[in-house]
């Protein structure tokens, strides 16, 4: 055989092994040499081995199930081990998205309860990598009655800040946070089926990370809104105890408690309207998700507004009981918010309509009779443009002054790092309202994840001084996960460990990063204390 007759053999061979791995990952026809991704090589975990995807600087694994499907009899029970299989996973595209109703721009619908599936994001392996990088869980937002894993673009955090990153999907609303009588005397853990799904999700990072490159004794817990709250919770959960090192809390404000007679009162009404007039847990099983979502909605009220029922077993204590008296996991904590965060949960973003004068004075009263003339002195309707700007203002200093209830009773015992996002130009991905958004309740995560716009938004790319300060947010993010305090290499950026006294949390802004001290004062928290504290 010729030389060249020899060289077109091997070449054809390449080529069909090409399209060979080329199908197996779902690359139909069309694909091209410049649009083909090349496959990672195969990895080994406990329920069978998985083949992702390299892209730039980057492999991608997605869609691995990290425990069975919580169908059928194992709907509100906790989630179970997964059998073991020798076939080779292609995790190249996400898995499904748990079950919950539209919810805006935020998430995406979905009726599947088959969704306990994370994916993992690790820097690409060279020859030269050395060590372990530290691993990033995060825990998506979404009032934990919403959500997905899947509207996060990992790609900054991995290869800016050379950690692995993990993303998941949890049992929401209904079906991840649901207590019944019937269900709860079964013997088995009840009620936060969602902060179980977590745990599982952990363990299996413990199991399994280091064959991504990962540290599994390096792991920091992060997530946002409802995510955020989640990491609160597994803060104070004695079952996740080691399954994490660092935990980040981004706009996570939710410290009273979801009262366990309220629960089962919610899930009561829940099965009586859905058609269980007889309370059954079998007939409970046997109900339609679409039965389940349409009849949730007391029970999704509780659930994005209240810290997680304490159940005795996943959640043992309220959250003012374990952090007060120092029972929670002591691990680092970056705390923080953003600047504007009412600006996400006004009426008009759902209804299209301005909230007027009217609106404004119910929310005022909402705290309470004997708080209203105090409040009303204090955020006077004169003295805003709107009564939205009225009640965004308002309601920021009670999550604020929420924050630091946490950050000021964590630092009696554990490292905290507080912050807050400043930036007013951040592009907001939403329909357009009456009043300007600004630093609106979720608008730093396009500053972590590019692009980020939920599940059905509209993304807007960073301009240069925007990427500039994602960077800093970024190098802060990833540092913390690696060493337990962020710290950052452009000038004038560095970040004190919150104490009481200055009362100093990080602000991050344009056109500069600063320290800000008097927190509490600045946002009138001697008002506010004592209604957080009788909430």
């Amino acid at each position: 055989m010729s030389v060249d007759r020899a060289h077109e053999r091997l070449a054809g061979r390449k080529i069909m092994r090409r399209l060979v791995s080329a199908l197996a990952l779902g690359c139909v026809a069309g694909c091209t040499t410049a649009g083909y991704r090349e496959p990672t090589q195969v990895i080994e975990t406990s329920s069978g081995p998985v083949q992702g995807l390299k892209t730039s600087g980057m492999e991608e694994f997605l869609g691995i199930p990290y425990a069975a499907p919580p169908v059928g009899e194992l709907r509100w029970r906790p989630p179970q081990p997964l059998a073991g299989t020798s076939r080779i996973l292609q995790a190249t595209k996400f898995a499904n998205t748990c079950a919950q109703s539209p919810r805006g721009a935020f998430a995406s619908p979905s009726t599947s309860e088959d969704c306990l599936y994370l994916n993992v994001f690790a820097p690409r392996a060279t020859s030269s990598s050395s060590g372990k990088h530290p691993v990033m869980v995060w825990l998506h937002g979404g009032g934990l009655f919403s959500g997905e894993s899947n509207d996060y673009d990992a790609g900054k955090l991995v290869r800016r800040g050379d950690v692995v990153l993990v993303t998941l999907n949890y049992r929401v609303g209904a079906l991840g946070f649901f207590s019944h009588p019937a269900i709860d005397t079964e013997g088995h853990a009840y009620a936060n089926y969602g902060i179980m799904d977590q745990q599982a999700a952990l363990r299996w990072v413990q199991r399994n990370i280091a064959n991504f490159g990962g540290d599994p004794g390096n792991v920091t817990l992060f997530g946002q809104s409802g995510g955020a709250t989640s990491v609160i919770a597994n803060l104070a959960s004695p079952t996740a105890a080691g399954l994490f090192q660092r935990a980040i809390s981004q706009s996570g404000t939710r410290v009273a408690p979801y009262a366990r007679e309220a629960a089962r009162d919610a899930g009561k009404q829940l099965a009586a309207a859905a058609g269980c007039p007889d309370q059954s847990a079998q007939c409970l099983r046997g109900l339609g998700v679409e039965q389940i979502l349409r009849h949730q909605s007391r029970i999704a009220g509780f659930v994005g507004t209240r810290y997680p029922v304490v159940d005795g077993t996943i959640v043992t204590l309220t959250a003012t009981q374990a952090f007060d008296s120092g029972r929670f996991n002591h691990v680092p904590i970056m705390n923080g918010l953003v600047r504007d965060e009412q600006a996400f949960f006004m009426p008009e973003m759902n209804t299209g309509e301005p909230l007027t004068s009217a609106g404004y004075d119910s929310f005022v009263l909402s705290f309470g009779q004997q708080h209203a003339k105090a409040l009303a002195a204090r955020y006077p309707l004169a003295s805003y443009a709107s009564p939205s700007l009225a009640e965004i203002d308002a309601a920021q200093d009670l999550k604020t002054c929420t924050a630091r209830y946490l950050d000021r009773t964590w630092a009696k015992y554990v490292p905290v790092y507080a912050f807050q996002f400043n930036d007013r130009t951040a592009p907001s991905y939403f329909h357009p309202v009456s009043y300007p958004m600004r630093a609106y309740h979720t608008a730093e995560l396009q500053y972590l994840f590019p692009l980020f716009h939920g599940g059905q938004g509209t993304p807007h790319a960073l301009d240069a001084a925007q990427q500039r300060l994602s960077d800093r947010m970024v190098d802060y993010w990833t540092s913390f996960a690696r060493n337990g305090a962020p710290t950052s290499n452009a000038p004038a950026s560095a970040w004190p460990r919150y104490s009481p006294t200055p009362d100093d949390v990080q602000t991050l802004d344009l056109p500069a990063i600063e320290t800000a001290k008097g927190y509490g004062n600045a946002h009138h928290c001697a008002l506010w204390d004592p209604i957080i504290a009788g909430q």
